[in-house]
């Protein structure tokens, strides 16, 4: 994987601006190095900001809580935690080692590295040995020709990823409280499918006729993060009153690296950077936001003066920009004076970061112009756009995405497949591809959408052509059908996850937001645009003119309302009738619909009009579900007696929780086999994938044995290959074949016990459940897995390819396999002393 990698980012040839063709090595490293010399180690023209404006512009200070926090000493623990929580398997810096090394070797270094760190904090100067950077280029597109069509990640040494990132944990502490909810970016808890859905919400319409003026632009901003104005952060941070020893700090860490450009494994070139933000750097993420939180300032300043207009469907909740990092959506009326305030307000941006617009690829989409307006915003030279258009990865657009406009999903996961399918992969290996890159692929689609039925069918075809032979084109005939193998392995399954209750799960999510996610832009959407102050979400009847995406979530209440509870504080926000804020659930299901007029509570009540100061205000109980209400509402406190507002749970198997839980939300809605007793002697700690995959089938009895495809109407001869005696089955092929007899006569010799032999499949398994100090059942289990392996193989060789191999061969090689997977293994507990059992 790794070589193939390296294959494909090998830079054959560039193009310089005029066109040359560049495909020499040293051309090549000569020109990469003068292009990012030019980008970062230019001069800086002077600052055109003025601190006192930046000043008035944040409406945050830093409290001297937290002041006291970002300059407070560093302490041992926090050093070696940083150090342990960095990511494995990445490249390393210039010095070359990694964070492996450190965390390995941490008894023999960990003194002397931690001491060197709290040196620069105590001093605030940095090494510059550590602060040198390996510039390396990644192609953001197929076929990249020029410089300027790659990402350059910076490799940085892990001394200065340590300190960079425990100033990074520090930094994000605050910018919670800092940034806006209009940016989504590295902040936790906000999420990017956000932005996505209310930037759909916002767009709804614009493929109509008759419908009112609006506009909206797509900002791309030109190599966003190498060119931020390093003045401009720091003076940012100075404007939140952050401590001038950790604005230091960050100077000393932002202001100071030197550069070379690693082109197909060579370093060329040293500079020393006048500007930007490493990609790659901890701190640049969270110090870009920040940059970006003073743009979110100035433009949403301008829409309030009344300078830009805002679009007609966010001018009540003043909602004119979206963010995410350098992503930038600007929503407007679509005149032309708000569209010069747009671009007055970017300039003006510009002249203070230095992050300047791509008008290239800005784009501008609009609905219901005049031509006289339309004239006037053509004049900025913008290209128009049209939906659906990517934005985040995900297509934008104003109505239901048709099956053929998830082409680019599609594309991605059969190009994908077809890269695999050159590979020599296992069964083992090839479900998890599927599970951790295609299903990792499918998540960042369906966590946000619901995907049509057909797609997700489709999606389900390629993932089991692939399991299956290896290449979506060729539609072999699956083994184990699919809802079989989206079950766990403790039913019979490879656990993978049937696409359509995992994209109903994920969605779920966006219902929990509804009720929990009270700073969310998109939420506040909602809550304006369907009133859900006023009427229940569980109540509220879809219309035609609710976006699709809308109307997908209204279909899941049904599937949301078992997991959302509410435990009553004041009474406000929870519903009499609808939400279930009792054990009961809700209400109005307990009493039906003539509950309100007996009760006499309206049906659109909140918890707090059902009581006053002096108890609850129901009338007298006419049934049985009433008294047993009455006598639970006398053990809670009365609302109006509360000053905490309503707190709604998601809760699973009665167990609550103030967030959405993914993986127990599925395992509540997943689809259920049986329990399998065989699992746990299939998918054992320590076997070997491949061994244990051909297992699985076995214990299924989908191996295609003589006798089954036979049954399946091929006109096969029945009689087994290697003994040729006999009928093929499952039984015979591993228990009483002449051919494998011997192999389990050698394998019984060699563990001392009774050469007895075995008549059934039931009677292997029962076999490896034994307790014998000579023989434990984990050293059976290896045994059992690699003579199915192996017997298996040499019945294919024999069929397929007509090569015979004598029984103790095939013991030979069982064997091997038996002493690598006991010495990969060896300081596991349960192997340790296998090695000797099997050999002596």
């Amino acid at each position: 994987m790794a070589s193939s990698r390296q294959a494909i980012n090998h830079i054959h040839f560039l193009q310089d601006d005029a066109g040359n063709r560049i495909d020499s090595q040293s051309g090549i490293q000569a020109h990469c190095a003068g292009f990012f010399e030019d980008l970062l180690g230019s001069d800086v023209p002077p600052a055109l900001f003025i601190q006192s404006d930046l000043d008035a512009l944040l409406d945050f200070e830093c409290s001297s809580s937290q002041r006291d926090y970002l300059g407070a000493d560093f302490s041992l623990k926090e050093i070696k935690d940083a150090f342990f929580s960095l990511p494995r398997n990445k490249t390393s810096g210039p010095d070359g080692y990694s964070a492996e090394f450190f965390v390995s070797c941490w008894s023999v270094v960990g003194h002397e590295v931690s001491s060197a760190i709290l040196e620069f904090f105590r001093s605030g100067s940095l090494l510059k040995q550590w602060n040198a950077t390996s510039l390396v280029l990644i192609p953001k597109i197929q076929n990249a020709a020029k410089v300027s069509d790659f990402r350059p990640i910076s490799c940085l040494n892990t001394l200065y990823k340590v300190v960079s990132k425990l100033l990074a944990n520090r930094l994000k502490s605050v910018l919670s409280d800092v940034i806006s909810h209009s940016q989504s970016a590295f902040m936790p808890g906000r999420s990017l499918s956000e932005n996505v859905l209310l930037a759909s919400e916002i767009v709804q319409g614009y493929n109509r006729k008759n419908i009112s003026q609006r506009a909206m632009l797509k900002v791309d901003l030109r190599k966003a993060f190498d060119s931020v104005r390093w003045d401009f952060v720091l003076a940012t941070l100075k404007g939140l009153k952050i401590p001038e020893t950790y604005i230091g700090w960050i100077k000393e860490c932002v202001c100071t690296p030197s550069f070379s450009v690693s082109i197909n494994g060579k370093s060329e070139g040293f500079f020393k950077s006048k500007r930007g933000l490493r990609q790659g750097d901890p701190l640049s993420p969270y110090l870009f936001v920040l940059a970006m939180e003073v743009f979110s300032k100035l433009i949403q300043s301008r829409f309030a003066s009344g300078y830009i207009a805002y679009h007609p469907k966010t001018e009540n909740l003043e909602i004119s920009h979206l963010m995410f990092a350098d992503d930038v959506m600007i929503f407007f009326d679509g005149s032309g004076s708000s569209l010069h305030g747009i671009y007055e307000t970017l300039d003006d941006f510009a002249g203070w970061s230095g992050l300047r617009l791509n008008r290239e690829k800005t784009l501008l989409f609009h609905a219901g112009l005049s031509s006289h307006e339309d004239r006037e915003i053509s004049d900025y030279g913008f290209p128009y756009g049209s939906l659906p258009v990517r934005y985040l990865g995900l297509p934008l657009m104003s109505r239901k995405l048709r099956i053929s406009e998830y082409s680019p999903l599609m594309e991605k996961i059969s190009s994908k497949f077809r890269a695999w399918a050159v590979k020599s992969l296992s069964f083992a290996g090839r479900t998890e591809l599927i599970k951790s890159v295609i299903y990792g692929t499918v998540n960042f689609w369906i966590s946000t959408f619901s995907l049509p039925t057909g797609c997700i069918k489709k999606i389900e075809s390629l993932c089991s052509s692939f399991l299956w032979s290896g290449n979506i084109e060729n539609h072999s005939k699956a083994k184990v059908a699919w809802s079989c193998v989206c079950l766990p392995k403790t039913e019979g399954g490879l656990g993978l996850r049937k696409l359509t209750v995992w994209n109903n799960t994920l969605c779920l999510r966006l219902i929990w937001l509804l009720f929990s996610g009270g700073g969310s832009l998109w939420v506040a959407w909602q809550n304006h645009h369907h009133r859900l102050s006023t009427t229940s979400f569980w109540q509220i009847q879809g219309k035609t003119s609710d976006t699709w995406l809308w109307k997908s979530l209204l279909k899941l209440r049904h599937l949301a309302r078992q997991f959302i509870s509410c435990k009553i504080g004041n009474g406000t926000s929870a519903w009499f009738w609808h939400d279930s804020w009792t054990p009961f659930g809700s209400l109005l299901n307990l009493l039906g619909e003539h509950g309100p007029r007996n009760l006499r509570i309206p049906l659109l009540a909140k918890v707090a009009d059902a009581c006053n100061d002096n108890g609850w205000l129901l009338a007298s109980p006419r049934s049985d579900q009433v008294v047993a209400l009455q006598i639970f509402l006398s053990t809670i406190q009365l609302p109006s007696h509360s000053v905490l507002p309503d707190q709604f749970d998601w809760v699973i198997d009665s167990i609550p929780s103030n967030g959405f839980s993914a993986s127990r939300t599925w395992e509540k809605l997943r689809p259920r086999g049986t329990l399998k007793d065989w699992a746990s002697l299939v998918w054992f700690k320590g076997s070997t994938p491949k061994h244990a995959f051909n297992m699985w089938i076995a214990n299924l009895n989908r191996l295609p044995t003589m006798d089954r495809l036979s049954s399946w109407g091929l006109p096969v001869s029945t009689t087994c290959c290697l003994c040729s005696a006999s009928t093929e089955t499952r039984d015979h092929l591993f228990t009483d074949c002449s051919f494998t007899r011997v192999i389990w006569d050698k394998i019984l010799s060699r563990l001392g016990l009774p050469l007895v032999p075995f008549v059934t499949w039931d009677s292997l398994l029962r076999w490896t459940k034994v307790q014998s100090s000579s023989s434990p059942p984990t050293l059976r289990l290896i045994i059992l897995h690699a003579l199915v392996y192996s017997v298996w193989r040499q019945r294919n060789n024999l069929i397929h390819n007509q090569i015979s191999i004598p029984p103790l061969n095939v013991f030979r090689d069982i064997d091997r396999q038996i002493i690598n997977t006991i010495t990969a293994r060896r300081l596991m507990k349960k192997f340790r002393n296998l090695m000797g059992l099997w050999l002596y």
